[in-house]
């Protein structure tokens, strides 16, 4: 229940930043990054991917193929439904092809990274002092 309750947690502040407009987010001279809306957009979908592959993993016996299909193609839709949405009726954001491919590649990574990163993390987990917190094997 509580990698469910992540995943959609994590599609509504998605929803969120997204459809806030572009002039409330900070503008710093310090993140002066080309592109560096891409950057995010690959960063918030690849971790949605990493929890969407996680719940599919944990719930079902399904291949990872088949994970990593239907997990790549939730990010691919709700990256698509997003970018309608700026497009269309977001008046203060427009959609953009480049944060769709962007969506696209973070939920490609997140899988093609799945068993490197749960391996790292099971590792992490099981030293000190990690080893006396074991919630912390089920949010994670």
């Amino acid at each position: 229940m509580v990698r469910f309750l992540r995943n959609i947690i994590w599609a509504i502040i998605i929803f969120i930043l997204c459809a806030l407009p572009s002039n409330r987010f900070p503008s710093s001279s310090f993140i002066n990054i080309p592109h560096f809306d891409k950057v995010v957009h690959f960063g918030i979908f690849f971790i949605w991917g990493i929890f969407i592959f996680s719940e599919l993993n944990y719930r079902f016996s399904w291949s990872r193929r088949k994970i990593a299909v239907i997990t790549s193609t939730l990010v691919a839709v709700y990256g698509g439904v997003i970018e309608l949405l700026q497009h269309y009726c977001l008046v203060s954001r427009s959609g953009d092809y480049f944060d769709f491919l962007a969506d696209i590649l973070g939920g490609i990574v997140a899988v093609g990274l799945f068993a490197w990163l749960k391996k790292q993390k099971d590792l992490l987990l099981n030293r000190k002092p990690f080893v006396h917190f074991p919630f912390l094997k089920k949010i994670l």
